[in-house]
């Protein structure tokens, strides 16, 4: 197989280690930019948890804190996966949704015992904190960076898919493809299988002419890759 890799750098880099190793070829065409805003000391002593609701906003948080004492909670397993090598002690994981995100919290934790910090990007989207703050929550959001949308896909990525070598695309987030919807123009997708980590993104891009759309039972990148039958090294006993 052949996978064209659409997410901001750090995010491919790994999995393309991954699914080399495998024995897969791997291009890259990011279509998401990451900006993080200029280092400001951030003062968590007043907060009981973090929540990320994205591995850039660990990425984001550990530039600005050196605090990795704090609980963190994460949407899913790559965010979690992130707080843990960036040496957070206490990292607890939702399991990719954010419904389920704010019901771990509201289990774990006591509005009395201090606010929540959600780190974010400029345009994250969701109602996290609406939901916390109606289980009597604080919660306040520091945003720490600014994904920007790229503006077409690279001259190799626009030849290696018309020529028909790309054989697969995984998407993760709605705000990803539709950047790629976009961008996109004549581009031949006949022959490439799109894998959309939820329907929230495959109705995105469910307008055009795919192979075939697939679609994650769960929203993991480990459910993500069981609908090609691959199982990542990271998810392996």
């Amino acid at each position: 197989m052949h996978f064209l890799l659409t997410r901001p750098e750090e995010d491919n880099h790994r999995l393309a280690q991954i699914l080399t190793k495998l024995g897969h070829r791997v291009s890259f065409s990011p279509l998401l930019d990451i900006n993080y805003f200029a280092p400001q000391e951030i003062d968590l002593a007043n907060f009981q948890a973090l929540l990320f609701t994205s591995a850039n906003a660990v990425r984001a948080l550990i530039r600005n804190s050196p605090n990795r004492l704090i609980p963190c909670y994460a949407v899913g397993d790559a965010t979690a996966a992130e707080a843990t090598r960036a040496g957070f002690q206490a990292v607890f994981n939702a399991g990719g949704d954010v419904n389920k995100l704010a019901e771990l919290v509201i289990r774990d934790l006591r509005p009395d015992a201090g606010r929540l910090l959600h780190v974010c990007g400029k345009d994250t989207a969701g109602n996290l904190s609406t939901m916390l703050e109606r289980a009597g929550f604080h919660t306040s959001r520091k945003q720490l960076y600014k994904a920007v949308k790229a503006t077409a896909l690279s001259p190799k990525a626009h030849e290696l898919m018309n020529c028909g070598q790309i054989t697969h695309m995984p998407f993760y987030s709605p705000r990803t493809v539709q950047a790629f919807a976009q961008i996109i123009g004549t581009t031949n997708l006949t022959r490439i299988t799109a894998l959309c980590l939820s329907s929230a993104v495959s109705d995105v891009i469910s307008c055009l002419d795919w192979h075939k759309i697939l679609t994650a039972e769960e929203p993991n990148q480990r459910h993500l890759f069981n609908l090609i039958s691959i199982i990542l090294e990271e998810n392996r006993p």
